[in-house]
């Protein structure tokens, strides 16, 4: 059977409209850098289009700030992290789209926060439901950190808080971790043994988390699940354990007074209610033998990965746009 040939103006029309679409997207790939505290200035989005950045964030205890100042046009803010290097409107990202300029603050202590690479968009909106209309959008962008801000009380590394217990009750409180080489104790003092305090003695919970900000004693945390235990330790060689946010919380954990016949026994609620007690929070630095946790990124974070990913999604689309050439030409 003989094979049928495109017409070679056809073949050429085929051609120059895919092979166009494979340059774009290669060079989609590229983002503008930018570094703290320096403004990038005199930025273009066109209109209905986005402009790309990136930044490297090391620090997880600071939250992160970005603003996009508009010169002309309507632009819009959304950032995201690896996998999606090119956040969107219609993506899971962070976002802001007030009129105007734009000021958005992402928390070091929202779950979704690690140290690495963020990925910033800027949208030019256009329509006839804006004053700009169809303008391309102008606006210099400028990222820092600032401090962290939470309902929680923070205690400082080697710090401590005072508090007292309430019945079947949590207190709450954060601490942060900048750097995985360490080690953290978090100890709850307090008055546990009976013969010491006979009337005045409790046996309340601690509870630590790395996601939850209101850890309860049912939750995926450190706990201590004993009375003689009195300190919660995460070791640098800990899996679980990264830099950033975690979460206490002091449960005032006791049993009911009329269930309670020995009183030296059994904790009774009747002396846990305004029992007193300290959280301290205790970091060791580990110098020797420890290697930095990275977040683990796809084509993000790490350089060389990064690299690596986008001379991978290069010669797929150079492969993609030969195959294409080559089948139009059959």
């Amino acid at each position: 059977m003989e094979t049928k040939r495109l017409p070679p103006i056809l073949s050429f029309v085929l051609v120059a409209a895919l092979v166009p679409s494979c340059i774009r997207l290669t060079e989609a790939q590229q983002h503008n850098e930018l570094t703290f505290g320096q403004r990038l200035v005199n930025q273009i989005a066109k209109c209905n289009e986005y402009a790309y950045y990136k930044i490297d964030v090391s620090e997880p205890c600071q939250d992160l700030r970005i603003q996009v100042d508009v010169i002309e046009g309507e632009p819009n803010l959304y950032v995201s992290k690896s996998p999606n290097l090119y956040p969107t409107y219609s993506s899971l990202a962070w976002s802001s789209y007030d009129w105007g300029s734009e000021d958005l603050v992402i928390s070091s202590w929202d779950p979704e926060f690690t140290a690495g690479t963020f990925y910033i968009g800027v949208h030019a909106y256009c329509g006839d439901d804006v004053d700009t209309g169809y303008t391309d959008a102008r606006f210099s962008v400028y990222v820092t950190t600032v401090p962290s801000v939470h309902p929680h009380s923070e205690i400082s590394l080697n710090g401590t808080l005072p508090g007292t217990l309430s019945v079947n009750g949590y207190n709450y409180y954060r601490f942060c971790v900048p750097s995985s080489c360490s080690n953290i104790e978090v100890l709850l003092t307090n008055c546990v043994d009976p013969k010491a305090c006979p009337t005045d003695y409790a046996w309340p919970e601690l509870i630590v988390s790395r996601s939850i900000e209101q850890p309860s004693i049912s939750d995926h945390s450190w706990k201590l699940a004993s009375v003689e235990r009195r300190s919660i330790s995460l070791r640098y060689s800990d899996p679980d354990f990264f830099p950033g946010h975690y979460f206490v919380a002091i449960y005032g954990w006791c049993t009911p007074t009329e269930n309670c016949p020995d009183l030296s026994s059994c904790g009774p609620c009747t002396y846990a209610q305004n029992h007193p007690y300290t959280v301290s929070v205790f970091i060791e630095e580990v110098n020797e033998g420890c290697v930095p946790k990275q977040p683990l990124e796809l084509c993000g974070g790490n350089q060389g990965f990064h690299n690596q990913c986008n001379s991978i999604v290069l010669l797929v689309m150079l492969s993609f746009c030969s195959i294409v050439v080559i089948l139009l030409s059959c």
